[in-house]
């Protein structure tokens, strides 16, 4: 189980601040990034910065873009050791696939609320086996978990159901899962078969940063 701080900002100081303040609480950190093409507002988006970057954290970079085939090589070249790309943006997957393969990074393919789970069988078939799930809009923090299937969002799937559901047809796969995390809401997560949690507001919100993350631990080991 992967409790992983999630870095939602608009520039780079507040990028770097975050950083810092999860190195001795996590082995990786998620960096949002955003066009504001792809989602509505516009984050902190150039992997430049992370040129003279100094920190112990694995970064894994969320690709919240339209054409992530454009910009992988550059996000790639800065040091993330994880890309998670849109299917709903991409087009063109064997490139992809073939430039994190060459790269050594790890690829992971996410959906937003309004996508089924079931678009990422194909992928399956075609060796990907990290995947994630969007639990909010795309872009903007702060966003409460959609559940889904419920009377605010009756035309949405359960994201509890998309993990479900994606498990079974991929026993030994990773799944994260992203968007309003917190406590509670990652245990149902876990005990539908998410492995990767990646929280923002639960952590950043938070006093006691380290307490936070331990609490968010414990609610995944229980």
């Amino acid at each position: 189980m992967e409790i992983i701080p999630a870095v939602n900002a608009i520039d780079w100081r507040s990028v770097e601040e975050r950083i810092k303040l999860v190195e001795s609480h996590a082995e990786w950190v998620h960096l949002d990034v955003a066009d504001g093409s792809f989602t509505p507002n516009a984050l902190w988006n150039n992997p430049a910065d992370l040129k003279n970057l100094k920190t112990t954290l694995k970064l894994e970079v969320h690709l919240m873009v339209k054409n992530p085939e454009a910009v992988i090589d550059a996000w790639i070249a800065a040091g993330a050791k994880r890309l998670i790309v849109h299917v709903e943006s991409m087009n063109d997957f064997e490139t992809i696939k073939q430039t994190c393969e060459a790269a050594g990074v790890e690829l992971v393919l996410s959906i937003t609320p309004e996508s089924s789970w079931t678009i990422l069988i194909p992928f399956i078939k075609r060796g990907v086996n990290a995947f994630q799930i969007l639990a909010v809009h795309p872009g903007v923090s702060g966003q409460q978990f959609i559940e889904g299937g419920i009377a605010a969002t009756p035309y949405l799937e359960s994201s509890y159901d998309k993990i479900k559901r994606l498990r079974e047809q991929c026993p030994t796969c990773s799944i994260e899962v992203d968007g309003g995390v917190k406590l509670g809401i990652a245990k149902q997560c876990k005990e539908a078969g998410a492995n990767r949690f990646a929280a923002a507001s639960a952590i950043y919100s938070q006093p006691d940063i380290a307490k936070a993350v331990e609490d968010l631990k414990k609610d995944v080991s229980d």
